[in-house]
């Protein structure tokens, strides 16, 4: 699906008439980190829309001069054209987000409040940019730049996936994140330097739009929990759940416990 000079890997599965369900993965991974996530919602009546980030997977990669200049607002439009080519006329029923996907859906109910009716925000990086994080983030491109993709995908995951954890979830997920371009990291690891909604969350009416903040116990990627509390603590009706024994990918890592978790969120 071309958007903006790129050429999105989108898949649009299950039955069209079902609710449908935004999915956003995390920046290193691809939409292969929702798979089981897909054959569950499928199967428990819901449609699903889910998609490469910008130089992730199969979607094309930026030039250098786009890299800084792609903001957490153009990911969102992107997915608001994306839904509005595939469903036209109608609204999205949900978005689950994971990581920088997490920002993305709660940024994506403050801009387009008439649309979802349910957001799973999940292992978000707060909702703002933290000094002590850009220092992380710049490290990681320079450590991309020298020395290519594999020695930061190996250390991504470990991050990722604190024991105890089954190899196969690490052996998928290092397929995963082996699949991004340094360009395509590059100007979302930007995105992710250059945000703050965070005065806006008051913003999002639970009445309309019911919100649950996901967080995995041991998740070593974004720092403390009081990180995702305090933005659960802002979303007034906001549901705070925190998953035991889980690192940074919930979906992947506890994958039948989520889903269990999401599917009972999303039936109310």
């Amino acid at each position: 699906m071309d958007i903006d000079g790129f050429t999105f890997n989108v898949l649009h599965e299950g039955d069209a008439s079902q609710p449908l369900i935004i999915l956003c993965h995390a920046l290193m991974s691809n939409l292969h980190m929702w798979d089981s996530t897909v054959e569950a919602l499928n199967a428990a009546g819901f449609s699903t829309l889910r998609y490469d980030h910008i130089g992730h997977g199969q979607t094309s990669v930026p030039v250098a001069d786009r890299v800084g200049r792609i903001h957490i607002d153009d990911f969102c439009r992107y997915i608001n054209e994306m839904v509005q080519r595939t469903i036209p006329g109608k609204r999205p029923y949900g978005f689950i987000g994971c990581s920088i996907g997490g920002v993305i859906a709660l940024r994506y109910g403050l801009m387009y409040p008439e649309q979802l009716s349910y957001i799973v925000s999940c292992d978000a990086p707060g909702m703002t940019s933290l000094e002590e994080s850009k220092i992380k983030w710049k490290d990681r491109m320079k450590m991309f730049r020298e020395q290519g993709v594999e020695p930061l995908a190996r250390a991504t995951v470990e991050r990722w996936f604190p024991d105890p954890c089954p190899p196969e979830v690490k052996r998928e997920s290092l397929q995963h994140t082996m699949s991004v371009s340094f360009l395509g990291y590059a100007a979302c690891a930007e995105a992710i330097m250059n945000y703050d909604y965070t005065s806006e969350l008051g913003n999002i009416k639970t009445d309309k739009t019911a919100v649950m903040i996901l967080a995995g116990e041991n998740d070593e990627a974004i720092g403390p929990q009081e990180i995702l509390i305090d933005v659960h603590q802002r979303i007034s009706g906001s549901r705070y759940v925190l998953m035991k024994d889980t690192g940074h990918i919930p979906p992947m890592h506890q994958a039948a416990e989520f889903e269990r978790i999401v599917i009972s969120f999303l039936k109310g």
